[in-house]
Protein backbone atom coordinates (compact mmCIF):
# COMPACT_ATOMS: atom_id res chain seq x y z
CA UNK A 1 0.00 0.00 0.00
CA UNK A 2 1.07 3.30 -1.10
CA UNK A 3 2.31 5.86 1.86
CA UNK A 4 -1.38 8.40 2.39
CA UNK A 5 -3.40 5.89 0.80
CA UNK A 6 -4.24 5.56 4.60
CA UNK A 7 -4.85 9.01 5.93
CA UNK A 8 -7.12 9.25 8.53
CA UNK A 9 -9.12 12.60 7.78
CA UNK A 10 -9.47 15.01 10.91
CA UNK A 11 -13.09 15.07 12.22
CA UNK A 12 -14.76 18.14 13.80
CA UNK A 13 -17.71 19.23 15.38
CA UNK A 14 -19.12 22.81 14.95
CA UNK A 15 -22.00 23.62 16.67
CA UNK A 16 -24.84 26.12 15.11
CA UNK A 17 -24.35 29.46 14.65
CA UNK A 18 -20.71 29.00 15.11
CA UNK A 19 -18.28 31.13 11.72
CA UNK A 20 -16.49 27.78 10.34
CA UNK A 21 -14.23 30.37 8.15
CA UNK A 22 -14.32 33.90 7.71
CA UNK A 23 -13.91 36.19 4.24
CA UNK A 24 -10.33 37.60 4.04
CA UNK A 25 -8.47 34.90 6.29
CA UNK A 26 -5.67 32.64 4.36
CA UNK A 27 -7.32 28.99 3.88
CA UNK A 28 -5.70 25.55 3.65
CA UNK A 29 -8.41 23.56 3.74
CA UNK A 30 -12.18 22.43 2.66
CA UNK A 31 -14.32 20.39 4.72
CA UNK A 32 -16.97 17.52 3.78
CA UNK A 33 -20.53 17.75 5.29
CA UNK A 34 -21.46 14.53 7.12
CA UNK A 35 -24.25 15.69 9.27
CA UNK A 36 -25.84 19.59 9.77
CA UNK A 37 -26.02 22.40 7.08
CA UNK A 38 -23.77 25.55 6.68
CA UNK A 39 -24.80 29.18 4.67
CA UNK A 40 -22.04 30.05 2.27
CA UNK A 41 -22.06 34.17 2.11
CA UNK A 42 -20.47 37.00 1.61
CA UNK A 43 -20.55 40.47 2.30
CA UNK A 44 -20.72 43.58 -0.05
CA UNK A 45 -20.91 47.43 1.03
CA UNK A 46 -22.62 46.53 4.26
CA UNK A 47 -24.53 43.84 2.75
CA UNK A 48 -24.63 40.34 3.46
CA UNK A 49 -25.05 37.90 0.36
CA UNK A 50 -26.35 34.79 0.34
CA UNK A 51 -24.64 32.52 -1.87
CA UNK A 52 -25.37 29.10 -0.96
CA UNK A 53 -26.78 26.44 1.78
CA UNK A 54 -24.89 23.12 1.84
CA UNK A 55 -25.79 19.89 3.29
CA UNK A 56 -24.47 16.68 3.80
CA UNK A 57 -22.07 14.89 1.39
CA UNK A 58 -21.02 18.63 0.09
CA UNK A 59 -18.06 20.45 0.25
CA UNK A 60 -17.10 23.70 1.00
CA UNK A 61 -13.75 25.73 1.22
CA UNK A 62 -12.58 23.68 -1.90
CA UNK A 63 -10.55 26.30 -3.38
CA UNK A 64 -8.41 26.51 -0.38
CA UNK A 65 -7.18 22.87 -1.70
CA UNK A 66 -6.26 24.50 -5.25
CA UNK A 67 -5.15 27.78 -4.67
CA UNK A 68 -3.23 29.60 -2.07
CA UNK A 69 -5.31 32.69 -1.63
CA UNK A 70 -7.51 34.04 0.91
CA UNK A 71 -10.89 32.74 1.48
CA UNK A 72 -14.01 34.60 -0.83
CA UNK A 73 -16.93 34.08 1.86
CA UNK A 74 -17.53 33.28 4.91
CA UNK A 75 -19.56 30.10 6.11
CA UNK A 76 -21.38 29.54 9.32
CA UNK A 77 -23.14 26.56 11.02
CA UNK A 78 -26.98 26.73 10.76
CA UNK A 79 -27.16 23.65 12.23
CA UNK A 80 -25.17 21.40 14.75
CA UNK A 81 -21.97 20.06 11.96
CA UNK A 82 -19.53 17.30 11.92
CA UNK A 83 -17.35 18.00 8.69
CA UNK A 84 -14.10 16.21 7.70
CA UNK A 85 -10.93 18.41 7.10
CA UNK A 86 -9.90 18.16 3.84
CA UNK A 87 -6.12 19.68 4.09
CA UNK A 88 -4.16 21.13 0.64
CA UNK A 89 -1.53 18.40 1.37
CA UNK A 90 -3.51 15.41 1.35
CA UNK A 91 -5.30 16.82 -1.51
CA UNK A 92 -2.53 18.00 -3.37
CA UNK A 93 -1.05 14.11 -2.75
CA UNK A 94 -4.24 12.71 -4.37
CA UNK A 95 -4.24 15.22 -7.35
CA UNK A 96 -0.28 14.14 -8.14
CA UNK A 97 -1.19 10.71 -8.34
CA UNK A 98 -3.81 11.65 -10.79
CA UNK A 99 -3.82 11.65 -14.72
CA UNK A 100 -2.16 15.20 -15.88
CA UNK A 101 -5.49 15.61 -18.12
CA UNK A 102 -7.48 15.52 -14.87
CA UNK A 103 -5.25 17.88 -13.04
CA UNK A 104 -5.60 20.29 -15.68
CA UNK A 105 -9.45 19.91 -15.82
CA UNK A 106 -9.50 20.68 -12.15
CA UNK A 107 -7.30 23.85 -12.27
CA UNK A 108 -9.80 24.94 -14.94
CA UNK A 109 -12.93 24.62 -13.43
CA UNK A 110 -11.36 26.34 -10.07
CA UNK A 111 -10.60 29.15 -12.06
CA UNK A 112 -13.96 28.88 -13.71
CA UNK A 113 -16.02 28.95 -10.28
CA UNK A 114 -13.68 31.82 -9.27
CA UNK A 115 -14.23 33.96 -11.66
CA UNK A 116 -18.15 32.95 -11.67
CA UNK A 117 -18.53 33.73 -7.77
CA UNK A 118 -16.37 37.11 -8.27
CA UNK A 119 -19.29 37.98 -11.10
CA UNK A 120 -22.15 37.13 -8.61
CA UNK A 121 -20.71 39.05 -5.47
CA UNK A 122 -19.93 41.94 -7.53
CA UNK A 123 -22.42 42.26 -9.91
CA UNK A 124 -25.05 45.25 -9.42
CA UNK A 125 -28.63 42.81 -9.97
CA UNK A 126 -31.48 44.80 -10.48
CA UNK A 127 -34.91 43.69 -11.98
CA UNK A 128 -34.22 43.14 -15.43
CA UNK A 129 -31.64 41.01 -14.28
CA UNK A 130 -34.03 38.80 -12.21
CA UNK A 131 -36.81 38.74 -15.39
CA UNK A 132 -33.98 37.65 -17.81
CA UNK A 133 -32.70 34.42 -15.26
CA UNK A 134 -35.67 33.43 -14.54
CA UNK A 135 -36.60 33.57 -18.60
CA UNK A 136 -32.88 31.88 -18.63
CA UNK A 137 -34.21 28.79 -16.22
CA UNK A 138 -37.50 28.03 -17.56
CA UNK A 139 -36.12 28.02 -20.72
CA UNK A 140 -33.15 25.13 -19.57
CA UNK A 141 -36.08 23.19 -17.55
CA UNK A 142 -37.74 23.10 -20.36
CA UNK A 143 -35.62 21.55 -22.84
CA UNK A 144 -34.21 19.24 -20.56
CA UNK A 145 -37.87 17.80 -20.14
CA UNK A 146 -38.88 14.79 -22.90
CA UNK A 147 -40.87 15.74 -25.06
CA UNK A 148 -43.70 14.17 -23.86
CA UNK A 149 -43.66 16.32 -20.80
CA UNK A 150 -42.70 19.67 -22.44
CA UNK A 151 -46.56 20.78 -22.90
CA UNK A 152 -47.22 19.42 -18.90
CA UNK A 153 -44.90 21.60 -18.00
CA UNK A 154 -45.71 24.58 -19.88
CA UNK A 155 -49.22 24.41 -19.66
CA UNK A 156 -48.76 24.02 -15.77
CA UNK A 157 -45.73 26.72 -15.35
CA UNK A 158 -46.09 28.81 -18.17
CA UNK A 159 -49.28 31.07 -16.65
CA UNK A 160 -47.80 31.51 -13.16
CA UNK A 161 -44.35 32.81 -14.67
CA UNK A 162 -46.19 34.90 -17.05
CA UNK A 163 -47.85 36.68 -13.89
CA UNK A 164 -44.92 36.26 -11.92
CA UNK A 165 -43.33 38.31 -14.60
CA UNK A 166 -46.05 40.86 -14.81
CA UNK A 167 -45.96 41.42 -11.09
CA UNK A 168 -42.40 42.27 -11.60
CA UNK A 169 -42.63 44.40 -14.53
CA UNK A 170 -45.44 45.87 -12.60
CA UNK A 171 -43.25 46.79 -9.55
CA UNK A 172 -40.25 47.78 -11.30
CA UNK A 173 -42.48 50.22 -13.21
CA UNK A 174 -43.93 51.84 -10.13
CA UNK A 175 -40.42 52.10 -7.95
CA UNK A 176 -37.86 52.99 -10.80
Amino acid sequence: MSRGSNVILERRYVPKGTLIMEEGEPGSCAYLIQSGSVEVYTENEGQEIRLAKLELGQIFGEMALIFDERRTASVRAVEDCNLIVITRQSFQAKLNKSDPTIKAIVQMLSQRVVLANNTLVNKKSNVQDLVETTEIIYENVLSSLPRSRQRTFQTAVLPKLEEFLKAVDAFSDRYS
